[in-house]
């Protein structure tokens, strides 16, 4: 295999399901990728897909191929980790994975003084699904009680969620709080995670379902309804009130995560240090 392009975009493809999600998770055009991954299928002279509409279903020969590129894939992140883990450069780049919320209200509010201080480091923030199997990326912050058991990790702060709906809508039910509608997050798995954060919401109340939390919070903005938050994000809007003040429905910890051969990297334990040095100080907030 001389193009280790063609099997990257086929395992996106592959894991994805799809060619449009697989064409967003690279950040690619979903023609180009459509073009490249025929492609390649062109070139080997065997379809790896089942069906020509959407490509979710590996052929054999497809499956075999998987397998490989992703042993492959496997092989090649681990000698990049070991070459930057074994350079003493103090910049470069640093790449980070973590979901959009955290990434909207945690890392962003601090990467303005980062690059400032730092100013040899750049960041690369790419967003990801929680329950992808890979880190891709050289850190990671997500919230979960369950953290990659092969990854080096630090947990910051335990989040506390609350119920919240704008000012306005908690005005026009709070003599009857059973009349609100409620708002959840779907990402359409048979296990989603949000939800479990939630208490039961009966299915007749929960009127609007959305795969995307920032959403979540710009519907409960407009007045839709109510629907659960993370308190960093509650408390700190002032468009938004806690529908019962002091009480939380559920806790979440919140973990900085690195692969363990990269810890020592000196951009990377830069940057670690100053973000755990800032977690502390809004840990009050983070933890409701």
């Amino acid at each position: 295999m001389k193009n280790w392009d063609d099997l990257r975009i086929f395992l996106a493809v592959a894991r994805s399901g799809s060619i449009t999600a697989g064409a967003k998770s690279l950040g690619l055009d979903q023609s180009t990728v459509s073009r490249r991954l025929q492609a390649f299928e062109e070139k080997i002279g065997s379809s790896l897909f089942l069906g020509s509409a959407k490509r979710n279903t590996l052929s054999l020969s497809g499956q075999k191929y998987f397998e490989g590129a992703m042993r492959l894939e496997k092989e090649i992140e681990e000698i990049n980790r070991t070459l930057v883990a074994d350079s003493e450069e103090t910049g470069g780049t640093i790449h980070v994975v973590t979901t959009d919320i955290l990434s909207n209200y945690l890392l962003l509010s601090i990467t303005s003084e980062f690059l400032q201080r730092h100013p040899d480091i750049n960041l690369r923030v790419r967003t990801q699904p929680l329950g992808e199997k890979r880190l891709q990326g050289d850190v990671a912050l997500f919230a979960t009680n369950t953290p990659k058991e092969d990854l080096f990790g630090r947990k910051l702060a335990v989040a506390s969620f609350a119920s919240y709906a704008s000012r306005s809508y908690l005005e026009q039910h709070k003599d009857n709080l059973e009349s609100m509608v409620w708002l959840n997050w779907d990402d359409g798995s048979d296990n989603p995670t949000w939800p479990a954060l939630a208490p039961d919401i009966p299915d007749h109340m929960c009127r609007l379902r959305i795969d995307s939390v920032s959403s979540l919070l710009e519907a409960a903005r407009f007045g839709v309804g109510a629907t659960i938050l993370p308190c960093f994000i509650g408390e700190s809007d002032p468009a938004l009130a806690r529908i019962s003040p002091g009480e939380t429905v559920s806790r979440r910890d919140i973990w900085l995560l690195v692969h363990a051969d990269l810890r020592k990297v000196p951009r990377i334990r830069t940057f670690l240090d100053f973000f755990v040095h800032y977690i502390k100080s809004q840990k009050h907030l983070i933890e409701g």
